[in-house]
């Protein structure tokens, strides 16, 4: 995928998770389709498709989980939809409560935000935000945004230096 003038690759996994038997083909395509109708004529601060960045995050997942969660992650930060809302679509509870916890809660400082999703210990949430984190800073270097560059560096660093520590990644 090209954003400006970087080229950014995917790689599509077919690992299994602890969630394997909850989460479907058919529950990853709900996903999609729920983050579609959330984001349905919203734009980015370059004028783009707001769809495209879920899309790109969900599809740096590595578990299904994660495709899931990634596909989903800005839908109640961004959108009218609500936790219970995706528990009514019967999205599994393992993507709703990871959903949560990558929601930045309105008037929550932005470090602390993401503090908090690694003191989680939720892994998927974690591998999330460093996708989404990862998305955010080739946008942000691609469309020439210096201020979220370093905003998503330092936040990178933050869950990178957590892999790294806990789980030597």
């Amino acid at each position: 995928m090209k954003i400006g003038n970087r080229f950014i690759s995917i790689e599509i996994t077919n690992e299994s998770t602890p969630y394997e038997g909850a989460i479907t083909p058919e529950v990853i395509e709900k996903c999609i389709n729920i983050a579609f109708e959330a984001h349905e004529g919203q734009r980015d601060k370059d004028g783009n498709a707001v769809i495209l960045h879920p899309l790109f995050v969900g599809s740096m997942g590595q578990t299904e989980a994660e495709k899931c969660v990634g596909f989903l992650h800005d839908v109640i930060e961004d959108t009218r939809w609500t936790l219970d809302d995706l528990r009514d679509e019967e999205i599994p509870e393992e993507i709703v409560s990871a959903v949560g916890i990558c929601t930045h809660k309105k008037n929550q400082d932005y470090y602390d935000y993401v503090q908090s999703i690694i003191d989680s210990g939720n892994m998927t949430a974690i591998h999330v935000k460093q996708n989404d984190l990862r998305h955010n800073l080739a946008r942000g270097i691609a469309f020439k945004h210096p201020e979220l560059v370093a905003k998503h560096e330092k936040a990178l660093k933050m869950v990178e230096d957590f892999l790294k520590d806990k789980y030597n990644y």
